[in-house]
């Protein structure tokens, strides 16, 4: 009996010794909702069944083993394991989980749950007119995408002798707005942490940690490194052991499911990890949304969580980018019942392929095309997803998808072959615009571009932010059919002086007249307009500047 239980022990130890290991290395939560703890499960499961055969067989190939009498042991009866019996209660257990996923995900499912599907979000529709404000002018506008950001903090980075032989720049930046406390006005940068190069350049730096961040700040194209003051970053995905970023959200929070997790600074620059929790809404696995918010200090390891609504203010990145773009596709293809989406996909829209961030205030906002899922090439609108609060807002504003734009982009300078990268959404004297800027092969910005959404005709491009902007204002300013008619003021004017003003390509004509001073795009029946002459005119102010959308000469 002592031997019997020395076995017992030892295959009990053996067998939580490799549970351990194993959930060291792949952190799976406790919890029925995730994929990931089944997975363990059945590795769990599968090492049971394994270990009982090895013993048996063991048994089997050294027979003489169970039949000494003086002090051998009997491998399988030793461990009150019995042949036949357990492998057929073991086989039984394991159908009825498999069963009970399957049932879980098919209940869980878009055919039986669509509408729990198309109403995790709240849709409000709204004027882009009024609810984006214009744009006076575009230096301050956020038009660097990661990769860019990428090239630029590797280059910060190179230029600290002390720092480039041990650590790297992590490829994972956040968009995120900081504001100035004196200010209070928010301004948008990427954040990246360093990383630890290597395992050994973990060991001989882990007791100092990592000393800061590359902060890139994407309206001016520019990037410094931040070297934090007293506290150095410990918990790191590049990290090791206790100090490894997942194992130690892992060991805080063993149940929780996590979904995205981005690295944020508050308003004073002092670094966290910020990771969104997960929770399905349909059966087992379906329609996961966030459920909590779990801030983790960077420096010390300690944490707390939160609810969205009430997480700290400075946070930006909950709801990450492609889970909102998957809730916004579940509600434009599902409203209409699992079978519409299916057949017929009557009013089924989606959003297009990719997604940008867009600073209002101090909030740090996703947005998106929406299109029909006709595959048009056209929008219908738009989306703006509050990345840290999960709200939306629709605006229906008709017009090219924002890939159909940057072709545009690229073919107006189509002898250079830059690539566009993905535009932002702006609001010029109240025209839905896009504004992006233009690379070379090596990732550098060499020109800007802006692209009217109604009509993607209207393309400007220059060398310069402020160059561009004043181009496109003068470019949608000049057809007549591009403002609407019960917009427009008539009036008769006796024009005093005509004057053609060229600026980077573009003529832009200026009356002088009893009435004031009107601008048009150049016309070539200006040409026969002369100094004295009374003309009517039909004009709308914008900017508190007359633009001349139609004339005719009085007779």
């Amino acid at each position: 009996m002592k031997k019997r239980a020395v076995s017992i022990l030892v295959y009990i130890l053996a067998v939580l010794l490799l549970i351990g290991i194993v959930y060291y290395v792949t952190l799976p939560p406790i919890s029925i909702y995730s994929m990931e703890f089944w997975t363990f499960f059945f590795f769990l499961d599968a090492v049971v069944f394994v270990s009982y055969w090895v013993i048996g067989l063991l048994g089997n190939a050294f027979p003489e083993v169970v039949k000494m009498p003086s002090g051998a042991i009997d491998l399988e009866a030793s461990i009150g394991l019995k042949k036949r019996r357990f492998p057929k209660i073991q086989i039984i257990f394991t159908v009825a989980v498999i069963a009970f996923l399957v049932i879980g995900s098919i209940i869980g499912s878009q055919i039986f749950r669509a509408k729990t599907y198309s109403t995790l979000i709240d849709v409000q529709d709204a004027d882009f007119a009024s609810e984006i404000a214009e744009t006076e002018y575009v230096t301050d506008i956020a038009l660097m995408d990661t990769p860019s950001a990428r090239i630029i903090g590797a280059r910060t980075l190179g230029t600290l002798s002390d720092l480039v032989s041990q650590y790297e720049v992590s490829s994972a930046y956040t968009q995120i707005a900081i504001r100035n406390p004196s200010t209070g006005v928010a301004h948008p940068y990427k954040l990246a942490p360093l990383e630890y190069a290597s395992f050994f350049k973990w060991l001989s730096n882990k007791s100092a940690g990592i000393p800061g961040y590359v902060k890139v700040d994407t309206v001016n194209f520019e990037a410094e490194f931040v070297r934090l003051g007293g506290d150095y970053i410990r918990y790191s995905p590049s990290a090791y052991f206790g100090k490894d970023l997942m194992r130690a959200l892992r060991f805080a929070y063993p149940t929780r499911i996590f979904g995205n997790v981005s690295f944020e600074v508050d308003d004073n620059g002092r670094p966290y990890w910020v990771a969104a929790t997960m929770k399905p809404n349909a059966g087992l696995f379906g329609a996961m949304d966030v459920d909590t918010v779990i801030i983790l200090d960077a420096c010390t390891g300690e944490s707390a969580e939160y609810i969205p609504s009430e997480s700290p203010d400075w946070i930006d990145i909950v709801y990450y980018g492609t889970l909102v773009c998957q809730k916004y596709d579940w509600y434009g293809m599902l409203r209409g019942g699992y079978l519409n989406s299916a057949f017929s996909q009557t009013n089924c829209v989606v959003t297009t392929d990719d997604f940008g961030y867009k600073i209002i205030g101090n909030d740090v906002y996703i947005f998106t095309g929406v299109t029909s899922t006709a595959g048009d090439e056209a929008n219908i609108g738009f989306i703006l997803a509050n990345s840290r609060t999960g709200e939306y807002k629709f605006f229906s504003v008709p017009g090219a998808e924002e890939y159909s734009a940057m072709a545009a982009a690229e073919g107006s300078v189509q002898q250079y072959r830059y690539s566009a990268s993905f535009p932002s959404l702006i609001n010029v004297n109240g025209e839905a615009t896009y504004i992006m800027v233009l690379k070379d092969a090596s990732g550098i910005v060499k020109m800007y571009s802006m692209v009217n959404v109604k009509n993607y005709n209207i393309v400007v491009t220059s060398d310069t932010q402020e160059d561009v902007f004043r181009r496109y204002k003068a470019a949608i300013a000049a057809p007549a059919g591009s403002v609407p008619s019960d917009a427009l003021t008539s009036e008769d004017i006796t024009v005093d002086e005509i004057l053609y003003i060229t600026q980077a390509g573009e003529t832009v004509v200026y009356l002088k007249s009893d009435k004031g001073v009107f601008r048009t795009s150049f016309d070539e029946k200006l040409l026969f307009i002369e100094e004295g002459d009374t003309i009517t005119v039909r004009y709308l102010v914008k900017e508190d500047v007359t633009i001349l959308s139609a004339f005719e000469v009085k007779k």
